[in-house]
């Protein structure tokens, strides 16, 4: 009589590949030769996401030169040669900050320089930084620095004038223009 019986499968794992198979394998290999299955540590073989230093420079001179401008993160993805988004991640890694925030806070630096050198009106200091208006310097000058430009420009005033150190109103001028022309 013939009784159906089914086969006895074997299961063997190997790194994360399973393999079933109804042929016992283990057997093959004699018990003394088998050794444990290493894979190699690629944790040293996976770079970080980092900008190389070609890259970097070209990316500080870029905004450093258009500053007062328009900076789109497509055209700094397209100087670096990486795509948007990649380009987008590896930049946060490497300067700890978004590239829109990067922008702004040099701007941001560039305004307080301003204010503290010049008695360049407000708004014309909101345009030489890349602002919309003055009203938009004010609200991204307050959130960054936590007192209003004209604050600033005061107490920047009042220390110049306890040091000495306040430029004349030519070398201002000079200042200004030198910068922007």
């Amino acid at each position: 009589m013939n009784t159906y019986r089914p086969k006895e499968f074997k299961i063997i794992e190997v790194a994360s590949l399973v393999i079933v198979s109804d042929v016992d394998l283990s057997a093959a290999v004699p018990a003394s030769n088998q050794a444990p299955i290493s894979l190699p540590d690629l944790s040293e073989a996976v770079q970080r996401d980092l900008l190389l230093p070609w890259q970097r420079r070209k990316i500080m001179q870029f905004i450093e030169e258009h500053l007062t401008e328009t900076i789109k993160v497509e055209e700094l993805a397209v100087l670096t040669k990486l795509s948007k988004t990649y380009f987008s991640r590896v930049f946060k890694s490497a300067f700890k900050e978004s590239p829109y925030n990067y922008v702004l806070r040099r701007r941001m630096q560039l305004a307080k320089d301003l204010i503290a050198e010049t008695d360049a009106p407000l708004s014309e200091i909101a345009l030489d930084c890349g602002m919309a208006d003055q009203a938009h310097l004010c609200k991204t000058f307050r959130n960054v620095f936590g007192s209003t430009p004209n604050q600033w420009r005061r107490s920047s005033q009042a220390l110049q004038r306890k040091s000495g150190a306040r430029f004349p109103s030519t070398a201002r001028k000079e200042v200004n223009t030198a910068r922007f022309n």
